[in-house]
């Protein structure tokens, strides 16, 4: 090989080398961090109270699943605001927001069987849409 042919391949060997490490390294410490679920939630039943009880009672049991350090469940409201804004989205029912050590935590938590039985059996039956937005710190 030439040299500058030598020379180029260690360049891309060493950069090559460098993003595998800083990918690695970006993963590991994403997992590290406090991870956020937020489900927002349209009910078959939009606007009912009934049906909005049921469902933030259900909901309650996942609170104390392994990992979860927060969880905050209500339901949609119009603060005023002085400009009024096309991004304000008050349209839905319940929204969820709820805080965990890791994202492995988050991970678990959507695994455990609890959180598919109550979902399956008592939370899914009252929806009729949802959005879920998961983020790291």
């Amino acid at each position: 090989m030439k040299p500058s042919t030598t020379l180029s391949f260690l360049l891309l060997l060493t950069t090559f080398a460098a993003a595998t490490t800083a990918q690695a390294q970006s993963s590991e410490q994403s997992s590290q961090r406090k991870a956020h679920h937020v489900v927002i939630i349209w009910l078959k039943q939009h606007g009912d109270e009934n049906a909005r009880r049921k469902y933030i009672e259900g909901s309650k049991r996942l609170a104390n699943l392994p990992g979860v350090l927060s969880y905050n469940i209500g339901t949609a409201t119009s603060a005023k605001r002085e400009h009024p804004s096309h991004a304000l989205d008050d349209s839905y029912d319940i929204a969820i927001s709820s805080s965990f050590e890791s994202l492995q935590a988050l991970e678990n938590y959507l695994k455990h069987p609890k959180h598919h039985q109550v979902v399956q059996d008592v939370l899914k039956p009252l929806v009729d849409k949802y959005k879920v937005y998961d983020f790291v710190e």
